[in-house]
């Protein structure tokens, strides 16, 4: 008999306020010497990703859902697709792995369009067996914030999701600065100018490291 009752996520509280001091002071180090070195660790930006606190901490949702060991259940209706979302700050120029582990008929993880013209990223999977999906998310130059959701599909049975991750920021090389009479860089490997600006919007969660 499972012992865990079904439930209605109706919201989440503010998701806490200022950016992690950690990659603050990176980022600002990276712009003062431009060294590799100097780069943040990469970070776990998704709050309560592994649902180990109630669903409402973090989360924004709608539908029924229980929660149980292995992470959260969905329950779609022919009227609900029973979803949760959360919006996190990231650091424009940046890659982030993003990353979901989950199960159940059409279920999907997806990342609101990161502005580099591929819309939004999706991670989905129409099985009975838990999947562990990745794939390496770019943000655009432009680009503040994305929403992290998952959630099933309308009529189809119930979907488990335990655990969502995003990591970062990690930091693409730098592309190489022409010399006027110097032949034409022969690498194709792509390069993108370094972040010069850290985020700074309000209503983010504190990161927390990816060993913790």
């Amino acid at each position: 008999m499972r012992s865990s009752r079904p439930r209605h996520a109706h919201g989440a509280g503010p998701l806490g306020a200022g950016l992690g001091a950690l990659v603050l002071a990176g980022a600002a180090a990276l712009v003062a010497n431009g060294s590799a070195s100097a780069q943040p660790a990469p970070l776990e930006w998704i709050r309560n990703g592994d649902f180990r606190g109630p669903l409402a901490q973090g989360w924004l949702c709608h539908g029924e859902f229980v929660q149980t060991e292995q992470g959260v259940e969905g329950r779609p209706s022919g009227q609900d697709y029973a979803g949760c979302s959360q919006t996190v700050t990231v650091v424009p120029g940046t890659r982030y792995s993003f990353s979901a582990y989950m199960s159940g008929p059409y279920t999907f993880a997806t990342i609101s369009d990161p502005g580099t013209g591929t819309g939004d990223v999706i991670l989905w999977d129409n099985g009975p067996e838990l999947k562990s999906l990745a794939t390496t998310l770019l943000i655009g130059d432009n680009v503040h914030q994305v929403t992290v959701t998952f959630h099933g599909w309308y009529g189809q049975g119930p979907y488990r999701v335990s655990r969502v991750s995003m990591i970062g920021p990690m930091y693409p090389n730098n592309c190489p600065t022409p010399t006027p009479g110097s032949p034409a860089p022969t690498s194709t490997q792509p390069c993108m100018p370094r972040p010069t600006t850290p985020p700074s919007s309000p209503g983010v969660p504190t990161p927390t490291p990816t060993g913790a």
